[in-house]
């Protein structure tokens, strides 16, 4: 017999809020549920938060929903120092990947530098890129049938890796997602909520 987890797990591929609350039995907050919902519905979400709300748990449910719902997928996950890649979301994928159902959790390897799927490590994975002024291609190169693009604390990252960027993140069928604190009045992470507001949610 089918367990409950895995009838939500084969509804979950657009609706990551199903994931995250059947698959890996999580309750998140009103705004993560709100963005878990947006992400499921929409290919470009900018969202403005502050410390400590929960903003690193987020991006890695989406993370693992991601890999775990799709085939030949790559998740480029951006920020503007190796330190907060490191340091804050790779243990929260670690911790949340091991609340997966066994099969699932077996299905995902947690790296140093990747998170892979076992049976296609070269083909589907999350991977580092810190993005700043010296590597402003930290958002190029990607290609996949089956891309997210997560840009941490994006208000930080510098606009010249946008617009290098900016072929890779209009790719069709790719899906952004960028969250930071809006410590800036300018920049392109201030612009898709005020001047490009329109072609982001």
């Amino acid at each position: 017999m089918t367990a409950p987890w895995q009838r939500s797990w084969l509804k979950s591929k657009d609706n990551p809020l199903i994931f995250v609350r059947d698959v890996l039995g999580a309750t998140p907050e009103p705004w993560q549920a709100e963005a878990l919902e947006a992400v499921g519905k929409h290919d470009r979400v900018s969202i403005r938060s502050g410390h400590g709300v929960g903003k690193t748990t987020f991006e890695s449910w989406l993370i693992l929903w991601f890999l775990l719902t799709r085939q030949h997928c790559k998740i480029p996950v951006a920020a503007n120092s190796q330190d907060q890649l490191r340091d804050t979301i790779w243990p929260e994928i670690a911790k949340w990947h091991r609340q997966l159902p066994e099969a699932l959790k077996a299905m995902i390897d947690v790296q140093a530098e990747r998170i892979v799927v076992v049976q296609d490590p070269e083909g589907a994975f999350a991977v580092r890129r810190t993005a700043s002024k010296d590597n402003p291609e930290a958002l190029q190169g990607f290609h996949a049938e089956h891309l997210l693009f997560l840009i941490d604390e994006a208000s930080g990252i510098p606009d010249i890796v946008f617009e290098v960027g900016m072929g890779a993140l209009s790719t069709p069928g790719a899906k952004v997602v960028m969250a930071g604190n809006p410590t800036r009045t300018s920049g392109f992470f201030y612009d898709t909520h005020h001047s490009l507001r329109h072609r982001w949610h």
